[in-house]
C-alpha cells in the first residue's frame, strides 16, 4: 500500500480495499507492507512492517535509536516536509473544528536548530540485556518496555556528561532499576535541565524511598565534570506512585534547587516542578511573536492566564500599565513573584488558583483587562472560562496553544461569545515530532450582541 498523507497525530494515512489505515512512521509516498495492530469500526491502526519504496521526503535519520525509541517519530522525514505537514495540519483542523472557511494561516516559524534543542530531558532507568544499567526512553507504543540510549540527539549536549556519570555510578554500585509493573526496585528517573542562555545545569535524580549509595562520590564527579552545574537534587517517591515527582520528598545534595534561563530579556528562576518551554531558542522567537501580536500599549491592563513562572507576563510588563498573572501551580507562582522582584518589575502581580473561579470572583476587584493572554495546557479552555474572558470584553485576546485540535474548538466557542480569529501562525518548537505550537489573536466581532438566552455565569 502507499501512504497518501499525514494525519493529525503524525501517522501516515493509507487505504486498502477501501479501508483506512493509520500507519505509524509511514510518510507520504512510501510504499509499505503494514502490520495491523488494532482494528476499529471504520479504520485500523498499523505500523510499517516493510518499506518497499521510500517516498520523496524520506531520509536516513541521524539517530540510531529511531526504530525503537518512542520519541522523534518524524526524524526520517526531511525537515521542510515536517514543516509543511505541521502548517497543513493547523489549517485543516481550523477548517474542520473551528468552522473557519478559507482561514489564513501565516507560514510556520521553523526551528533554528533541529538537533540539540531540548533544554529538559527526562530519562528512565533501564536494565540492558546484559544486566547492566542504562538510561533511556520508552519503546515506541510501549509503556512497559524501555530502550537505553548512549545519548539523545535532540537534548542540549551540555547535559550529556551528567547522563554518562549517572550511568557509570549506577553500574559501579549495583543500583537496582525500578520495575513500574511490579512496584519494586530503586532507580527511577534522571532529569537534566539546561539553561540555554545561562549555561546552568540542574541534575535531578528520582528514586524509590531510600538512601543513594555513595551519593557524595556521585556529587563530586558531577561537580568536577559537568560545566555550569548549579544543583544536584534527589527525590524519593513512595511505592507505586504513578507520577514520581507529585509526592516525592526532595533533598538538595549540592547547590540549589533551581536554575536560570533568559527569555524576552527577562532572567527567570526555574524550579524542578515549574514548566518552561523545552526549546529555548524557539520560545524566544515565539514570545517575540506574542509581543508583536499583542501590540502592547502603555495604558494596557493585561491578564496573563496560565502564566507559569511569569515569562510572558514579565516580558509584557515593561510596556504596559499592569499585568495580573494567574496560575494553579503554587511553585510556579512563587517563581513568578521572585522573577518580578529580581528583574525590578513592580507592575506585575501573581495569583495562585484555578482560572475559572478567579475570573468569576475578580470581577469588580481587579480592573477589567484590555488584553488577555492565555497559554493553557493541551486540554485547552473550558467553556465557562471562555465565557468569562469574553464577558470582560478585552480588546485583544492572544491565545498560545500547544494543541491545534483543542484550540480550534475553543475558537469556535469564542465565536459564539463575540470573538473572531484574526491571526494565527504555527511555531515549530519540537522538530522530528508531529507536535506544533501556535500563536493567535482574537478580536471582538463588530456589532455582536450577546443573546438574551445566554447562560448565566454561575
Amino acid at each position: 500500500m502507499t501512504i497518501d498523507r499525514l494525519a493529525q497525530g503524525g501517522r501516515g494515512v493509507a487505504r486498502h480495499d477501501g479501508f483506512v489505515l493509520f500507519v505509524q512512521r509511514g510518510f507520504p509516498g512510501d510504499r509499505v507492507n503494514a502490520r495491523v495492530t488494532r482494528v476499529r469500526k471504520s479504520f485500523a491502526d498499523a505500523e510499517v512492517a516493510e518499506l518497499l519504496e521510500a517516498g520523496p521526503s524520506r531520509i536516513t535519520p541521524p539517530c540510531k535509536y529511531v526504530g525503537t525509541c518512542g520519541g522523534c517519530a518524524w526524524q526520517a522525514l526531511d525537515y521542510p516536509a515536517q514543516l509543511q505537514a505541521k502548517e497543513d495540519s493547523v489549517r485543516e483542523v481550523l477548517e474542520r473544528l473551528a468552522d473557519v472557511e478559507n482561514v489564513k494561516v501565516d507560514p510556520i516559524l521553523g526551528a533554528t536548530n533541529i538537533i540539540g534543542y531540548r533544554n529538559k530531558v527526562e530519562y528512565t532507568f533501564a536494565e540492558n540485556e546484559d544486566g547492566s544499567v542504562g538510561l533511556g526512553f520508552h519503546v515506541a507504543g510501549r509503556w512497559d518496555q524501555l530502550v537505553a540510549v548512549d545519548a539523545c540527539l535532540i537534548a542540549d549536549p551540555r547535559g550529556r556528561r551528567a547522563h554518562e556519570i549517572v550511568v557509570e555510578w549506577a553500574n559501579k554500585h549495583g543500583v537496582e532499576v525500578y520495575d513500574k509493573e511490579g512496584g519494586y526496585g530503586f532507580a527511577r528517573n534522571l532529569i537534566v535541565r539546561v539553561g540555554y542562555e545561562t549555561g546552568e545545569v540542574l541534575v535531578h535524580l528520582v528514586t524509590s524511598v531510600g538512601k543513594l549509595p555513595r551519593s557524595a562520590e556521585l556529587v563530586d564527579d558531577l561537580v568536577a565534570e559537568v560545566p555550569g552545574l548549579v544543583g544536584v537534587l534527589h527525590s524519593q517517591a513512595p511505592a507505586n506512585s504513578e507520577v514520581a515527582l507529585d509526592k516525592a520528598d526532595t533533598n538538595i545534595l549540592h547547590g540549589k534547587d533551581y536554575f536560570h534561563e533568559v527569555l524576552g530579556g527577562v532572567r527567570l528562576k526555574v524550579r524542578p516542578g515549574s514548566f518552561l518551554q523545552t526549546n529555548t531558542e524557539m520560545a524566544e522567537q515565539m514570545y517575540q511573536l506574542v509581543r508583536k501580536v499583542a501590540q502592547p500599549r502603555p495604558d494596557d491592563v493585561v491578564y496573563d492566564l496560565y502564566c507559569g513562572i511569569g515569562s510572558i507576563s514579565l516580558m509584557l510588563a515593561k510596556e504596559v500599565a499592569s499585568v495580573i498573572g494567574v496560575e494553579v501551580v503554587e511553585e510556579a507562582i512563587e517563581c513568578a513573584q521572585d522573577n518580578a522582584k529580581s528583574n525590578g518589575i513592580e507592575n506585575a502581580e501573581f495569583q495562585t488558583g484555578n482560572v475559572r473561579p478567579i475570573l468569576r470572583f475578580s470581577k469588580g476587584v481587579w480592573p477589567d483587562p484590555t488584553l488577555v493572554v492565555v497559554d493553557p495546557p493541551r486540554s485547552g479552555l473550558v467553556e465557562k472560562v471562555i465565557r468569562r474572558i469574553a464577558d470582560l470584553r478585552p480588546e485583544r485576546i492572544v491565545y498560545v496553544s500547544c494543541n491545534p485540535s483543542t484550540f480550534a474548538t475553543d475558537v469556535a466557542s469564542f465565536h459564539t461569545h463575540g470573538y473572531q480569529l484574526t491571526f494565527v501562525q504555527p511555531v515549530d518548537q519540537f522538530p522530528h515530532t508531529h507536535h506544533v505550537e501556535l500563536v493567535s489573536r482574537l478580536e471582538p466581532i463588530e456589532g455582536w450582541v450577546r443573546p438574551k438566552e445566554a447562560d448565566s455565569d454561575e
